[in-house]
């Protein structure tokens, strides 16, 4: 492992952009369509699939995180085409505005004019940080005094708790989606306990050999005690048992980013930042 504890630039192949960003698409795609029916319906949850890529829409989502579209770059270009018809599908699901997620590897040159066209705003930076599943960590990184389990449907309440304190989520509930993700078949649930209480989580979606890293928090009162270092250790080692080749995890672009640092002292290395390009319908 490196000695920074902040990530710096690693090249990516075009081949390895692509599997990361599908493998985001996925487990966000996933997170929405097992959740049951009825709260599909409550929440205006829809997906499509367009070009290879998920569009999603939540429109009872007030923070609009969820109406996103993203994945895209393997099955066509980016272009003004595919542009219009995310919105088309967006706006036809009832969304009024949303995010466009797309890799720096991936916009083509004209895209300042397509932005134009379209009305696209750049919005917040996010940076992709990845690491291959058999790199070393120093194991420093990954003690915890708190117990570490794979978490079940009884720990979702918990769950949601840390989500809704880690990142303001309060609206929408999100538990319908979370409880889907525990009973995923390709999702790796972990989560650190103090007693009976559950103090941080984070979960793992297996994509086509991708080990993709999502929704981890801990609550305010645990934090500095090391519970997402060893929630990254234990995922990483279910990606390695579930024969990944590959670690990627997204966060704020800052450097000062607990997330992002957390990442970088476990090993991972910053392979892009990615804009979030907004639109308005």
């Amino acid at each position: 492992m490196s000695p920074h504890p902040v990530p710096v630039t690693t090249p990516l192949s075009h081949a390895d952009v692509l599997a990361v960003e599908r493998a985001e698409a996925e487990y966000f795609r996933r997170f929405l369509d097992r959740a049951p029916t009825p709260d599909r319906e409550r929440l205006g949850i829809s997906t499509a699939s367009v070009r290879g890529g998920v569009v999603a829409v939540v429109t009872a989502d007030p923070s609009r995180y969820w109406t996103k579209a993203l994945g895209f770059g393997a099955d066509g270009p980016v272009d003004d085409t595919l542009v219009a018809e995310v919105v088309d599908v967006s706006t036809a699901a009832g969304a009024t505005e949303g995010v466009l997620a797309i890799a720096p590897a991936f916009l083509p040159t004209d895209w300042s004019a397509i932005c134009e066209r379209h009305g696209l705003v750049a919005g917040s930076r996010w940076a992709k940080s990845v690491r291959a599943v058999d790199t070393d960590t120093d194991d420093d990184t990954a003690r915890t005094d708190l117990p570490v389990r794979r978490l079940t449907v009884d720990d979702v309440p918990g769950w949601a708790r840390i989500i809704r304190e880690a990142f303001g989520m309060t609206e929408p509930d999100l538990s319908p989606m979370l409880r889907g993700a525990v009973e995923d078949p390709v999702a790796h649930v972990f989560g650190a306990f103090d007693g009976d209480l559950l103090v941080g989580a984070a979960a793992l979606h297996v994509v086509d050999g991708v080990g993709s890293l999502n929704t981890g928090g801990t609550l305010p009162s645990h934090r500095g005690r090391g519970v997402q270092s060893a929630l990254i250790a234990a995922r990483a080692a279910a990606a390695r048992a579930a024969g990944c080749r590959l670690l990627t995890a997204e966060t704020g672009g800052a450097e000062t980013d607990p997330s992002y640092r957390n990442l970088g002292r476990a090993g991972f290395v910053r392979a892009y930042h990615r804009v979030n390009w907004r639109w308005t319908a």
